[in-house]
């Protein structure tokens, strides 16, 4: 067997001599490596949660983009990014309508946990875009919730209106396929003694991101002064066959006509029909119809009588 050498040996000797304490002091200067490297500053990419809350009634139709942002820190910070990432929260604005939306984003924008010494430098991408579900337009009615109670006296003649009866709404076709009308606010009004005419919102409960046009529209009504008028002496029309073959008893009455003032000024006689139609040849006794002209009432007094038929000469 060959002699070692002199040099080999002293090298072993110098390895395995107090070997254990040559590991441990080993394993040391790397652990002490390893935390000085933890401590240094570097950059790290890591991965964003987006967070984006679409308009009222809208909904996302696809997945967010991957968003990374660029972190300067410790390694040692660097790491739990992992486990508490980043967030980034953007509110989409209710005026929305169209189907996509370029969202700009900053490092300004993300939300870090504040226990971590680490610093924004960047987020990739800068811009995304995103989805959303398509916005329909469709033209309804307006449905006024309106009451008017007029004072002692009054009356309201026509009904109430609205101007324009129809608006344009826009918005989510989950929000307006079930609609057929578009109501306004609630108004109730009572001790009325003129005309009306003011504007009135719609009621836009409901409605989410939808917008209208317009967005309110004009009540109109008139409300006016009721009078009443005796008209003496109107004749009663015979309504038959042959209208001469009768007569009635009495052939005039006395007819109370009520309205708006300034139309009963107007009236004559000639201006009211009170009518009565008989069944049979008679004698009968008949309610009398009073027939005045249009957006006015009148009463007969008194209010039958009875139709014979003309005796033949």
């Amino acid at each position: 067997m060959p002699a070692t050498k002199p040099w080999l040996a002293r090298a072993r000797a110098a390895v395995l001599v107090n070997w254990p304490a040559k590991l441990t002091a080993l394993m040391l200067s790397g652990v002490l490596w390893a935390a000085v490297a933890a401590e240094e500053p570097t950059t790290q990419l890591v991965p964003v949660t987006l967070s984006v809350q679409p308009p009222r009634g809208r909904t996302l139709t696809g997945p967010l983009p991957a968003v990374q942002a660029v972190y300067v820190g410790s390694t040692r910070e660097l790491i739990k990014l992992y486990s508490s990432p980043p967030v980034i929260q953007k509110i989409l604005p209710d005026t929305l309508t169209a189907s996509g939306f370029e969202l700009t984003l900053s490092p300004q924008d993300l939300l870090t946990p504040t226990r971590l010494n680490v610093r924004p430098e960047d987020v990739q991408p800068r811009s995304v875009r995103i989805r959303l579900d398509e916005v329909v337009r469709r033209t309804l009615v307006v449905e006024p919730r309106i009451t008017i109670a007029p004072d002692s006296g009054f009356a309201l003649l026509g009904g109430i209106a609205v101007e324009p009866g129809s608006v344009t709404v826009t918005g989510p076709d989950a929000i307006l396929r079930d609609l057929t009308a578009v109501p306004t606010v609630t108004l109730e009004m009572s001790g009325v003694n003129s005309a009306i005419r003011r504007r009135v919102p719609l009621d836009t409960t409901g409605l989410g991101s939808a917008r209208l046009a317009p967005a309110e529209v004009e009540l109109s009504a008139d409300v006016v002064f009721m009078a009443e008028r005796v008209l003496m002496g109107v004749p009663v029309t015979i309504r038959a066959d042959r209208p001469t073959s009768f007569v009635t008893d009495p052939p005039a009455v006395l007819v109370t006509v009520r309205g708006p003032s300034q139309r009963l000024a107007r009236l004559t006689r000639d201006s009211v029909l009170v009518v009565a139609a008989p069944a049979t040849d008679g004698p009968e006794r008949v309610v009398l119809e009073v027939v005045p002209p249009e957006g006015l009432t009148g009463v007969a007094t008194p209010d039958t009588a009875t139709v014979t038929r003309r005796p033949r000469g």
